[in-house]
């Protein structure tokens, strides 16, 4: 695109040494492509009722509105450029960089029907609001929350539209629907109703989890069939925070808010208590060169039911550590550290220094030099506390739990897991998804809410797919299985009586045509998809039209019995 208008090789060829030359003409260029509005950037550039940045209140009102120019792609050049160099080239070369970019999207956009597609307003949202959240980590892949997200209103019509380009017939496909039971569910359902023309069918259980003996049933009541797969959870956006949503059926304010999705939270409550328990239980401290662990008795010796939180002790302790104790004390034993966590805990131990030395100057007296860590803590924290200097309490102050903010981070996700009794039969599938990862879902930088979500949405689409590429009642039939993960709203106070917003976050798709075919889409390739779609659909039915309809119909009697 950019070759096209002669930028580009000139760019590419210009020596180093050359760019205070260019410096005057780059700058030039890359004002008068922003003045030309090649580069939106400028919040007057943008809708005047764009909602605050964080807030996704309005999406139903604002997600049609889509800026000209992908802020990602502009942030990229400008990011490149200031680590490529420094000072007067790092201007030139960003102002370089973001000229070049502008131009190469707008001929892209001109001349492709994906780059003209709209970015949803709800993911540049939420990808700022949580500006450590471009992608998620997770067990299957990671899932890209940038320019990803789009509206209920606009993903269910270029579903329906990409449904048609590999086959699908109006009037005779039959979507069918994984999503939990819970009310907030109804605003997408309603859209599938309207796109599709039809109510869906239901292959969902509690979490979003599928029941996949109903293929069967689901194949025989159309010609083509869409299966879409999605876990839900909550965003409340005075909080900013996934798992919870506002019920405006409640009258009292107090108790409006609860869990959301329920069936996760519920699940994850009790994993959440152990773990808990275990950091307050786990206590740290320095020895000279050493960092010595103390470990409750509760914590190593087994349960009888064999439930519980376990350690993996290789990754916390020293090798042999376990079979020799530093320590035997009266409710616990003391071990040396691993060398991996014994530097974890250092690190952690002088950054909380650092702060204190940061926020406290005023306040705190001077941290004394030539003393570890622990020891510079504890007459810091004496100074402030004389009851420090009551006997025993200096001890105790050395030893310090991880469940203390400062720690909390030093206990990885590698060094616990989760040893359940027996979980079998399709009421417990929900847990036997999520407990093998509940140590990274309790102890990752997201909302446990939000993982588990996204885990299960993974789960869920890898079983989904195996079981229906081989389905005999789907042979013959064009099928797309559609997975993502349901972001509800929650609406405000005073919002009653309104739709909520509800958005997707799409993980992946896969489709197989009526001759046979197969092919899975990741994550990009199905929004590239969804996105080359028009969100115009022209066989949508009028619902409220069509109930009138259907009153206006002569109605057949019932007939129980004839004499």
């Amino acid at each position: 695109a950019g070759q096209a208008q002669g930028i580009f090789p000139v760019a590419m060829v210009v020596p180093i040494r050359c760019l205070p030359a260019i410096s005057s003409l780059a700058a030039f260029a890359a004002v008068a492509l922003w003045l030309r509005g090649e580069v939106f950037l400028a919040d007057s550039a943008r809708p005047s009722s764009t909602p605050v940045v964080g807030d996704f209140s309005g999406l139903n009102d604002h997600e049609d509105k889509a800026f000209a120019v992908s802020t990602k792609a502009l942030r990229g050049a400008a990011v490149a450029g200031s680590s490529k160099f420094s000072g007067w080239a790092a201007r030139v070369y960003g102002l370089t960089a973001l000229a070049l970019t502008a131009s190469s999207l707008r001929s892209a956009r001109a001349n492709s029907s994906v780059g003209r597609a709209h970015r949803e307003m709800g993911t540049r949202k939420l990808s700022r609001m949580h500006s450590g959240l471009v992608s998620v980590d997770l067990p299957l892949g990671q899932v890209d929350v940038i320019e990803t997200m789009m509206g209920y209103r606009y993903f269910v019509p270029r579903l329906y539209n990409w449904c048609k380009s590999v086959g699908m017939k109006k009037g005779r496909t039959l979507p069918s629907i994984g999503f939990c039971a819970d009310e907030n569910q109804g605003y997408p359902t309603i859209l599938i109703l309207k796109h599709f023309g039809t109510y869906p069918f239901t292959h969902g259980y509690l979490g979003g989890i599928l029941a996949l003996d109903r293929h069967g049933p689901h194949a025989a009541h159309g010609d083509d069939m869409v299966i879409i797969s999605a876990p839900h959870v909550g965003y409340d956006p005075e909080t900013k925070s996934f798992g919870t949503y506002r019920r405006v059926q409640v009258a009292d304010p107090n108790n409006q808010f609860s869990t959301d999705c329920g069936a996760v939270a519920g699940l994850i409550a009790p994993y959440m208590s152990l773990y808990e328990k275990c950091l307050l239980r786990i206590k740290v401290r320095t020895y000279g060169d050493e960092v010595l662990v103390s470990l409750s008795d509760d914590i190593l010796r087994d349960t009888a039911d064999g439930v519980g939180l376990r350690l993996k002790y290789d990754q916390m302790l020293a090798p042999g550590a376990l079979d020799s104790p530093v320590a035997t004390e009266s409710n616990g034993k003391i071990f040396v550290a691993s060398y991996a966590f014994a530097d974890s805990v250092r690190e952690a131990l002088a950054a909380e220094r650092r702060e204190i030395a940061d926020t406290e100057t005023s306040a705190a007296p001077t941290l004394p030099q030539g003393k570890s860590d622990e020891e510079a803590l504890v007459e810091a924290r004496r100074s402030n506390d004389a009851s420090l200097s009551l006997p025993g309490k200096e001890r105790i102050a050395m030893w310090r739990s991880l469940g203390e903010p400062a720690l909390r981070k030093v206990f990885t996700q590698e060094m616990f897991y989760f040893q359940t009794g027996p979980l079998e039969g399709e009421a417990k599938r929900l847990e036997r998804c999520l407990v093998p990862q509940m140590p990274r879902i309790l102890n990752g930088p997201w909302d446990p809410e939000l993982m588990a979500a996204m885990i299960c949405c993974q789960s869920e689409f890898n079983r989904t797919v195996h079981s229906v590429e081989y389905e005999p009642s789907y042979e013959g039939k064009n099928l797309v299985v559609a997975s993502g993960v349901n972001i509800d709203i929650s609406p405000s106070s005073d919002s009653e009586g309104s739709f909520p917003s509800t958005m997707f976050l799409p993980w992946a798709a896969f489709v197989k045509t009526a001759d046979g075919e197969s092919e899975v889409y990741e994550q990009a390739e199905f929004v590239e998809q969804l996105l080359a779609q028009s969100h115009e659909n022209p066989d949508a039915i009028n619902i409220e039209q069509g109930v009138l309809d259907l009153l206006a119909r002569k109605k057949p009697n019932v007939k129980f019995f004839t004499i």
